[in-house]
């Protein structure tokens, strides 16, 4: 997807936030069972948990990534600052990357013609997204690094 799809995405993302936040907060009821258990201040934490990683998503979509900084401030938010367990978090954005990103797909394929690859991308853009968030970055082990270029150094060039 070219950089001004991806800017057109956004910026029909943006246009839909609360359709998509209402959705993932009517969500918690089958996917999160225990939400119907929680105190006004968790549900307010829930919800901004949900508001700030839909609107990050939005944006590293159409950047690319975030800043250090803006993953840093997204944590926190998503974290409660400091007051949502890792599984808590977890489930939170399963919700958002479920639901929230599914009715985006959907409104996006009907505003803007999306192609059934483009929904794919978005699709697997927003699990990477929620998997940074929680701290989940795939890092290279440096011996397996070692191993594969050593593997390609083996096989020789690809071009003769």
């Amino acid at each position: 997807m070219d950089a001004a799809r991806r800017t057109q995405v956004a910026a029909v993302g943006s246009a839909l936030l609360g359709e998509m936040e209402e959705a993932v907060f009517d969500s918690w009821k089958d996917m999160l069972p225990a939400a119907s258990q929680w105190r006004p201040e968790e549900v307010a934490r829930a919800k901004a948990a949900s508001s700030a990683a839909l609107r990050g998503l939005l944006t590293a979509f159409e950047q690319g990534d975030l800043d250090d900084q803006s993953w840093t401030r997204l944590r926190d938010v998503v974290f409660g600052h400091g007051r949502l367990s890792q599984e808590e978090a977890a489930d939170i954005l399963r919700s958002v990357r479920v639901v929230g990103v599914e009715v985006l797909a959907e409104r996006l394929t009907h505003y803007i013609g999306m192609a059934h690859e483009e929904r794919w991308q978005l699709q697997r853009e927003a699990s990477a997204f929620c998997m940074t968030l929680l701290g989940a970055r795939e890092e290279l082990d440096p011996s397996r690094f070692d191993q594969l270029l050593s593997d390609l150094m083996r096989s020789g060039p690809d071009l003769a």
